[in-house]
């Protein structure tokens, strides 16, 4: 999966991969502790093509999907493993990837998290 979302190259042969692919991965991966759910999470998604005033327009809705509302200033290492997916899953989706890619992180993302999003 790792290859497949463009984390890690392979070390032989060729992984091709057509489209956007989002990915939810090992809860806490290349996240930086001191910044914030904002800071963390602006910067990234210009790395999968959105343009800056996609990301700004889009912002609130996501913040606002993933309950951490109250949060979002802290920094990431005062969250618990459930706020960051829930975060990183609001992300992820409202990239509008043609696939999403996700491990074990899902069961860390809360009780409620998943009745909310079906």
């Amino acid at each position: 999966m790792r290859i497949l979302s463009r984390i890690t190259l392979p070390t032989e042969g060729q992984a091709w991969v057509v489209g956007r692919v989002g990915s939810l991965l090992q809860v806490g991966t290349g996240f930086n502790p001191e910044l914030t759910g904002r800071e963390k999470h602006l910067p990234e998604r210009y790395n999968y093509g959105m343009k800056r005033s996609e990301v700004d327009r889009k912002f609130d809705e996501i913040v606002d999907f993933s309950g951490v509302q109250q949060f979002i200033d802290t920094p990431i290492k005062r969250y618990s493993s459930g706020m960051i997916v829930r975060l990183g899953f609001s992300v992820a989706i409202f990239l509008n990837p043609d696939c999403l890619l996700v491990d074990e992180v899902a069961f860390g993302w809360g009780r409620r998290f998943p009745e909310e999003i079906a």
